[in-house]
Parts: structure tokens; sequence; C-alpha cells
């Protein structure tokens, strides 16, 4: 089974808009279900820590049930950087993919004073490919999606350093949506990301109420596999954040129900 596929099922990844600054984010730690096809397949662990200017984001999947856990599934990222001029960008970031025995890594080196990042693939196939000016790496591609929903982004459009290339990746914004999680019922902004391919979809919801960390992401194929990731643990700055009442508690007490 590829390694992709594999990946998939162990871990995908109120202040004034005026006066708002990368430093605003809390450091956090959250965990993650992941369901396939509506059975759990496996878990995953995302936390961001910071010191100064510098910034560290890591996640940790690993299959617990079904094939993910025979195959002994398992992924890890991770991210490092630090702040300028107010802007965050990353310098190191690493990916390692285990799949029954069989690994799969890169890693990537920004350089943003000639422009340019650097990915070796297995230790073997090296890339140099351009920034362009804002090119990311996956996990600080979601840190810069917050950002720019705290500051009210209709349209989210990135460059993302794959493995072998930058790709564009564009998303929009839906309504808000009141959503039922492990955490209680959350206010979220839900996102899609557009593609070409009308058969496959992606979508995201972001907790606003929570620096809009995602609590939600749906991914799959029309008349296929559908994967799902659903938070069920949130510490924000070392307090853990306690579940709410659920949608339908909070409908029962609104005035006129």
């Amino acid at each position: 089974m590829p390694a992709r596929l594999i990946a998939l099922l162990v871990g995908f990844v109120a202040l004034s808009w005026a006066t708002w600054t990368w430093a605003d984010f809390d450091t956090y730690s959250a965990r993650y279900s992941i369901f396939r096809n509506g059975k759990i397949t496996g878990m995953l662990d995302i936390e961001l820590r910071r010191e100064g200017d510098r910034w560290e984001i890591s996640s940790q999947g690993r299959g617990t049930h079904g094939l993910a856990r025979i195959l002994r599934a398992s992924d890890r990222e991770n991210v490092e950087g630090r702040l300028v001029d107010g802007r965050y960008l990353p310098e190191k970031h690493n990916r390692h993919t285990r799949v029954a025995g069989i690994d799969n890594r890169w890693d990537a080196t920004f350089d943003w004073k000639s422009g340019n990042v650097t990915v070796v693939h297995d230790g073997d196939e090296t890339y140099v490919l351009p920034l362009d000016g804002g090119a990311l790496d996956p996990l600080t591609m979601k840190l810069e999606m917050r950002r720019q929903l705290v500051e009210g982004s209709d349209d989210l459009h990135f460059l993302m350093v794959e493995e072998d290339e930058i790709d564009a990746q564009t998303f929009r914004v839906l309504d808000t949506e009141w959503l039922e999680t492990s955490l209680g019922c959350l206010k979220t902004i839900p996102i899609e990301k557009v593609r070409n391919n009308k058969r496959r979809y992606t979508r995201a919801w972001h907790a606003s109420e929570l620096g809009n960390i995602e609590v939600r992401l749906e991914h799959g194929k029309t008349g296929g596999d559908h994967m799902e990731m659903r938070i069920t643990k949130l510490t924000m700055d070392d307090v853990e954040v306690q579940p709410r009442p659920g949608c339908a508690a909070m409908q029962a007490a609104s005035p006129g129900d």
C-alpha cells in the first residue's frame, strides 16, 4: 500500500485585528482521533512551542486500529523557525513516514536570503526550489492559515513546499457553523480546498474562540475512502480546555426555545 495512503490513515497536518501579532498565538498541544470510513484508525498529536522569537511545530501520528495498526504505520513531522519583522519564517522542516518497516523521509532547509529551499528525499534525491517570496512547509502553512482567518480573509492562497515541487493551494471560507465536538459545541469557520478535480474534497473547521485551531478535518473522494480528523483534547498555554455544553443543550437553553 502506498506510503501516501498510509499517511492519510494516521495524520493528515479575541484581539483587535489592527493590533494582532504572531506573538498573540497561544502555545498549545492538541490530540485528534483519525477515522477512515467511520471507523477509528489512528491518533494524531500536534504541538506548538515557542521561546522568544523561535517557534517549533511538531506532529506525530500513529496507527492504533485496523490496517494502520497492523502495518505499524506512523507519521512524524516537525518544523523550526523564527520571527523576522513580525513574520514567521520556517528554517528546517522534516517528515518521516514509516509503513511495515519501510521508511519515507524528506527534509527541507529554507534559505530566505537566497530565496530557495533545498529538499532532500530519503537522503538521496535533492531538489532546489524557488521560494517565490513566501512558499511554506505544510505545518507552517496551517499556522499562516490561522493568522489569515483571524484577520478576516475570505480567500486563502498559499505556496506549499512538497517533496519535489512548490504547489499552489487555494481555499475558500464558508459560512460560520456551530459544530459538535469532544470540547462541546463550538462556533467554527469552515474552509474548503479549491480543486479542479471535483471528485476529491478537503474541508476543515477552525474554532474561532480557540485561536482558529483546527477541530475537524475531512478528506476523501466521492464514492471512495472518507478520512476524518476530530479533536479530542486541547491544552492552551499549559491549561487544559474544558468541554462546554453540547449544541443540543445550548439550543435548549437559548431564550425563546
